[in-house]
This record gives C-alpha cells, sequence and structure tokens, in this order.
C-alpha cells in the first residue's frame, strides 16, 4: 500500500540532476505500506490507510469521501479495539444541565473579555511596530446602560473588581447585551484579571481623556 499521495510525484526530479534513472525507493519491511504512491488498483482497508486526500477536497475534509456517511464510519469498518469505555453514570442526562439564561443584575455588571488581534496575546507586545496597533485599555456597554449610569462614550468610568479599582474610557456599543461589560483580554491594566467576573461601574464626573472639565 502506498504510503505518498499522488501529489509526491515531483520525486522524481529531485535527483535529475545526478542521474535520469529514478533510484528504487527504500523498502519497509515491518510493514506493509511502500515509500511510493504506486499500489494496487484497490482501496486500502481502513487499518492501512496512511493518509486521507481526495482530488479537490481540502485537508482533513477529504475523510468523508472514506466514509459511508459523512460522520458514519469508515469504509470497511473502524480500526482498532477500543481499550478504555466511558464510565456509565445512572440517570445522567447530556440535556439536563442547561444552564438558564443571563439575567442582569441590579447594581452589577457581567466583565467579558473581548479579544484584539493585537495586544490579545503575548506575542503582540515584543515588537515594537506590531505594540504600536495595541488599542487602547476601555470598556465596551451597552447603549442603555451607558444612559442608566449618566455617562457617554469618551468619559471615564470607575470599574471595582473585588478589591482592584480601574479607571477606563466608556465605549458604548449597541451590540452589547444589557448587563454586560466587554474588556480587552491582555491589554494593561486588565492583563492579569480572571475572567468572567462581577464588577461594579461609578462614572466619574467630568473626565475625558486629557481634558478636565467644569
Amino acid at each position: 500500500m502506498a504510503r505518498e499521495p499522488s501529489r509526491y510525484s515531483g520525486r522524481t526530479s529531485m535527483l535529475a540532476n545526478i542521474s535520469v534513472h529514478e533510484p528504487k525507493p527504500p523498502e519497509d519491511l515491518d510493514s506493509a505500506l511502500a515509500f511510493s504512491m504506486e499500489s494496487g488498483p484497490q482501496a486500502p482497508p481502513p487499518a492501512l490507510n496512511p493518509f486521507f486526500w481526495a482530488p479537490g477536497w481540502n485537508s482533513i475534509q477529504s475523510v468523508n469521501k472514506f466514509q459511508d456517511e459523512v460522520g458514519g464510519p469508515l469504509r470497511g469498518g473502524d480500526p482498532g479495539v477500543r481499550l478504555i469505555e466511558p464510565a456509565r453514570q445512572d440517570g445522567w442526562n447530556y440535556f439536563s444541565r442547561v444552564p438558564s439564561a443571563f439575567r442582569p443584575a441590579t447594581g452589577e455588571w457581567l466583565l467579558l473579555p473581548r479579544f484584539h488581534i493585537f495586544g490579545s496575546e503575548e506575542l503582540s507586545w515584543q515588537s515594537p511596530a506590531i505594540s504600536q496597533l495595541v488599542p487602547r485599555a476601555s470598556i465596551g456597554l451597552n447603549t442603555r446602560d451607558g444612559a442608566l449610569l449618566g455617562t457617554k462614550s469618551g468619559e471615564l468610568i470607575r470599574v471595582s473588581i473585588g478589591d482592584s479599582v480601574y479607571e477606563l474610557e466608556v465605549s458604548l456599543q449597541p451590540d452589547v447585551p444589557r448587563g454586560v461589560v466587554v474588556v480587552p483580554a491582555g491589554i494593561a491594566p486588565l492583563g492579569g484579571i480572571s475572567l468572567p467576573a462581577q464588577a461594579k461601574l461609578e462614572p466619574l464626573s467630568a473626565a475625558v481623556y486629557g481634558v478636565t472639565t467644569e
């Protein structure tokens, strides 16, 4: 059985600068697989199939061509022996533990992370050019929640998470659910916070970045 896909046909030119005669591939005496892309016309049994590939299919999506049906067993049966069986739990039902729908709490907000392309993963800070693209830390708040607190986009708000207090710029966003606050993941000063978390919000009077008004 061939262990190389048909795309490996370019190997015939690997040694063309030395000799036009293709050398014999090495033999594998320990398995039924050959170091070649050539095999008989029959399809290999599932236990000897070294790869999943089919014309016009990308990557592992071609496994559908080797199954009886999409998501079903392999043609010829699934090979191998299952050594560990899942523990049986009498009376347990997967769909019996569905959590209840989120309900906003009075006086508290649920903090959830929002991931950014730059800044939310640590490598973004290692390159000076990329670190300049890291967004400034701010919180995303529902527009109606912002009106309830009496704050507007660009103003500062005090965020209390346990014993920690932060002053961050507000960004009112209608797509944020009510009772939820989104904060940038991995971006200072919120980089070390374990999310999700409960927080309290307190608007700061007449505060805008860099400007203090009466």
